[in-house]
């Protein structure tokens, strides 16, 4: 009997995951990709979608796996028997795998009490209302308490409402030390003039607590008036059953991308312990899973761990900037006007960009 492969998640890690296993592995495996929606949505683009732009694109799953030679099951994953090489579905009962590969996402965790809560594409239709509902010169205010490590969001949102809405007075506040402080000194520094240039009020090093009476308050004393505060939850882990997790339930992962101390599963994106949750760092962990897998498959490719480099591109309204952080390159922090790699996009991987940009048909509408 071929081998089994499962690839639990329906986002950008599971499609990297995918092809990048069609890329190492040697043919013969039976592939399956457990997903419990119908659509691969690229979450980058809902803060388009949330502040008055286009819907975010979306792309039939069951069209990518028909092409891939992959099987789809409409499911959720409740739990992962290890010893049985099984997994748990909602309606579909046990799936049988010989490699399983995690790319589940995160859930939302923890909002800042009082406000309107953002974390993508399930929220994004109600901030749209919000902000189309505020009245002659609002005071807006985008926040994030701590425990929120991906923040490039935050600046997108503001960016656009400011755009968008040339009478509202918008502001930010965040418990970093610099925006963006993720993608190092210069890219920060090229946001902090982004956010200048579009009048946003910044306030860094500062710690929301809650929203109550018109204003954000601090934990370190004082508050900010705000006729509405967008904020940034924190996310939380998906809790497997059956698998290791941390205090948060995530999934601890070594250089690898093996789930620690579990045999034959690998984790990739939100769901890993790893402290940054972003698209293009998930497609580069499912790629060094993929790896892994394939060379159990008998494909003649070599390992090779995890070593991120961190891209984004933030949209402001008018022409986007490429931010990058590479521990590995000559410039460690980046920003530019032009592209900073190949297939540059939202979606900041290479492998995936092309994909579906040679895929536009498998695009659907959104319903609503």
């Amino acid at each position: 009997m071929s081998a089994r492969v499962l690839i639990a998640g329906g986002g950008i890690g599971a499609l990297a995951g995918t092809l990048a296993l069609r890329e190492y592995a040697p043919p013969g495996y039976q592939l399956t990709m457990l997903a419990p929606e119908a659509d691969l949505v690229l979450a980058p683009e809902t803060v388009l979608e949330a502040t008055g732009g286009p819907s975010a694109a979306r792309y039939s799953l069951a069209a990518i796996t028909r092409d891939l030679g992959a099987t789809l099951v409409g499911d959720v994953l409740e739990a992962v028997d290890v010893e049985r090489r099984q997994v748990g579905t909602r309606a579909h009962g046990l799936l049988a795998y010989d490699a399983l590969l995690l790319a589940v996402g995160a859930r939302s965790g923890a909002a800042l009490p009082g406000a309107l809560r953002f974390a993508g594409q399930r929220d994004a239709a109600a901030l749209r209302t919000a902000l189309e509902g505020l009245g002659p010169n609002p005071r807006v205010l985008f926040a994030t308490g701590a425990g929120v490590g991906w923040t490039l969001p935050l600046y997108e949102l503001a960016l656009l409402t400011a755009a968008r809405h040339p009478d509202a007075s918008v502001g930010i506040a965040t418990p970093e030390p610099r925006p963006a402080a993720v993608f190092g000194s210069h890219a920060s520094r090229e946001v902090a003039h982004r956010l200048a240039e579009a009048g946003i009020d910044l306030h860094v090093g500062v710690l929301p607590e809650s929203v109550e009476e018109g204003a954000l308050w601090l934990a370190e004393g004082g508050s900010l008036p705000a006729d509405l505060v967008v904020a940034l939850p924190q996310p939380a882990g998906p809790a497997i059953a059956g698998l290791p997790a941390d205090a948060h339930g995530f999934l601890p992962v070594d250089r690898y991308g093996r789930v620690r101390g579990t045999p034959d599963v690998w984790a990739a994106g939100d769901a890993t312990a790893r402290p940054l949750k972003q698209g293009g760092l998930a497609a580069q962990q499912a790629d060094v899973a993929a790896r892994s897998i394939a060379i159990g498959l008998g494909g003649h490719v070599a390992p090779v761990a995890y070593e991120p480099a961190l891209r984004g591109v933030l949209l402001t309204g008018g022409a986007p900037r490429f931010l990058r952080r590479s521990a590995l390159s000559s410039v460690p922090s980046a920003a530019s006007d032009r592209p900073l790699w190949s297939a540059p996009g939202k979606v900041a991987d290479a492998r995936v960009a092309r994909y579906l940009a040679a895929h536009e048909g498998f695009r659907v509408t959104a319903a609503h």
